[in-house]
C-alpha cells in the first residue's frame, strides 16, 4: 500500500494551490480620472463722454456718470440744445440697456416748481439698429412713469458704442418732432398718463420766471 502515499501528498499539493488562487482573484485594480477648469467672471464697465462735459472721453476711466454743460436762463418759448452722449461699453462682456429713467431735482421756490411743471423733454438714443425716439412729452410724465421708457434690450458689445441726447423745451415741438417715441408701448404709457395724443406744449407762464431745474437721465445696464 506504499504507492498510496504519493497520491495523496499531491491531492493535498493540489488543494493549496486552489486557496492561494482562490484569494487572489478577489482582489480589484483600480484607477481615476479628473477634469478642471477655470472661470472667471466678467467685468461690466459702460463709460460716458460728451463734449463740454465733465467726461470728454469714454476710455476715461471713472466716467460712468457726468455733468453736462449748464444752459439758460432762457426765455418763456425755448428749446436747450442737445448734447450728444457717447456710452461706450469698456468691460470684457455684452451688456444689454433696458430701462431708462429721468429724475429731477429743483430750487426750494414755487418758481422752479412751475418751470418743472411746465418744462417738456425729449429722449433720442442711436444704435446699431437706428435713430430712436425714447419719449418725448411732459417732463413730469418721464418723472413719474418707472422708468420713464421700458426698452427692447440694446446689447453693447466690448468697445461698441450708442449715443443719446436729451433737450429740453416749452412753447414749441422738439427736434423730436411730434410724437411721444417711435415704440408702441411706450407711446400707449405716456398717452395713458398724459391723457391725450400728442399736442405742442405751451410756453412758461410768468410764476416760472427764475426757476431753476436740474434734470438727470439714468441708463440701466446688465451683464
Amino acid at each position: 500500500m506504499a504507492l498510496s502515499r504519493p497520491l495523496i501528498a499531491i491531492a493535498g499539493a493540489a488543494l493549496a494551490a486552489t486557496a492561494v488562487i482562490g484569494v487572489g482573484a478577489g482582489a480589484q485594480f483600480t484607477t481615476s480620472t479628473a477634469s478642471s477648469q477655470k472661470v472667471t467672471a466678467g467685468t461690466v464697465h459702460v463709460a460716458l463722454s460728451a463734449p463740454g462735459a465733465t467726461c470728454t472721453s469714454s476710455d476715461a476711466s471713472g466716467c460712468h456718470a457726468l455733468t453736462l454743460p449748464n444752459v439758460g436762463p432762457v426765455g418763456s418759448t425755448f428749446e436747450t440744445p442737445a448734447t450728444v452722449v457717447t456710452m461706450k461699453n469698456t468691460g470684457n462682456i455684452p451688456v444689454y440697456f433696458t430701462d431708462i429713467q429721468m429724475s429731477a431735482t429743483h430750487d426750494n421756490n414755487s418758481a422752479s416748481v412751475r418751470f418743472l411743471d411746465e418744462t417738456n423733454v425729449c429722449i433720442k438714443s442711436t444704435d446699431y439698429s437706428g435713430t430712436w425716439v425714447e419719449g418725448n412729452g411732459p417732463l413730469l410724465t418721464a418723472l413719474a412713469l418707472h422708468p420713464s421708457v421700458a426698452e427692447n434690450p440694446v446689447e453693447l458689445k466690448p468697445g461698441d458704442t450708442a449715443t443719446y441726447w436729451v433737450d429740453f423745451y416749452a412753447g414749441q415741438d422738439s427736434a423730436c418732432g411730434t410724437i411721444y417715441s417711435s415704440g408702441p408701448t411706450t407711446t400707449s404709457r405716456w398717452h395713458d398718463a398724459i391723457g391725450h395724443d400728442y399736442a405742442t406744449p405751451a410756453s412758461l407762464n410768468n410764476d416760472a420766471q427764475g426757476g431753476v431745474v436740474t434734470p438727470t437721465l439714468t441708463f440701466s445696464f446688465h451683464g
